[in-house]
């Protein structure tokens, strides 16, 4: 990390340094004032609500240095941003707050997705400490493998239905298969033909799950049907 990270960070000119300082007191003057004295233009948004100073902070080291960093423990690179950083400086202090945006301490894994503290699911590229392993890691997307619709012994299929991409989970059908449910056809596989299951999973299977794919998914999966192709 750079020495003078803190510098780069926060010590910048404030958005809107050049404006004119209100005076302390404006306000209690104008109601002192006569109605006469009272100036004759004001901005419509209001005097108060108007242009505002504010931090002009430059973020972009700090992003790539944590991006620097994935697959290191974050004990140690939490290690290396102290040493520059001190906590008696309210300004250097204030590096870690956007640290903390950039990264997600409290991840959970639910159903094969991260959530940060059970609630928000983490996006792709956002970084993260691995709750498992320690490390500093970052949301890659999903990589699924693609079967066809013919591709046998896959448990793991896409079908397209009604201009909707789905995600099927199969299984294979058993000799005795007695209530099980294909809920793809909506029909008991024991009244689904082996012909049927053939030319719809490419195989004896039938499906346990399913669950329409999300527009990103959607574009990974046709993204990857179009490198497939070449």
């Amino acid at each position: 990390m750079r020495i003078d990270m803190a510098k780069v960070i926060v010590e910048r000119p404030r958005l809107g340094s050049r404006l004119a300082t209100k005076k302390p007191g404006y306000r209690r003057s104008l109601q002192k004032c006569d109605v006469a004295d009272l100036p004759r233009k004001e901005p419509l948004c209001g005097r108060w609500q108007g242009l505002q100073k504010s931090l002009n902070e430059h973020l972009a080291p700090m992003r790539r240095f944590l991006r620097s960093q994935v697959g290191r423990p974050w004990n140690k690179v939490h290690q290396d941003l102290c040493e520059h950083v001190s906590f008696d400086n309210a300004v250097q202090k204030h590096v870690l707050t956007h640290v903390f945006q950039y990264v997600a301490l409290h991840v959970t894994l639910i159903n094969g997705r991260l959530y940060e503290r059970h609630r928000f699911e983490l996006r792709v590229g956002a970084m993260y400490v691995c709750p498992q392993t320690g490390l500093l890691k970052v949301v890659r997307p999903l990589k699924r493998r693609q079967a066809t619709q013919h591709g046998l012994g896959s448990l793991l299929q896409f079908h397209l239905r009604d201009g909707v991409w789905w995600e099927l989970r199969l299984r294979k059908i058993p000799t005795s298969p007695g209530e099980l449910w294909d809920i793809w056809f909506e029909r008991p596989v024991a009244k689904l033909g082996l012909r049927e299951a053939k030319d719809a999973y490419g195989g004896p299977f039938f499906t346990t799950a399913k669950r329409p794919l999300t527009r990103r998914e959607a574009r990974t999966l046709l993204r990857t049907k179009r490198r497939a192709s070449c």
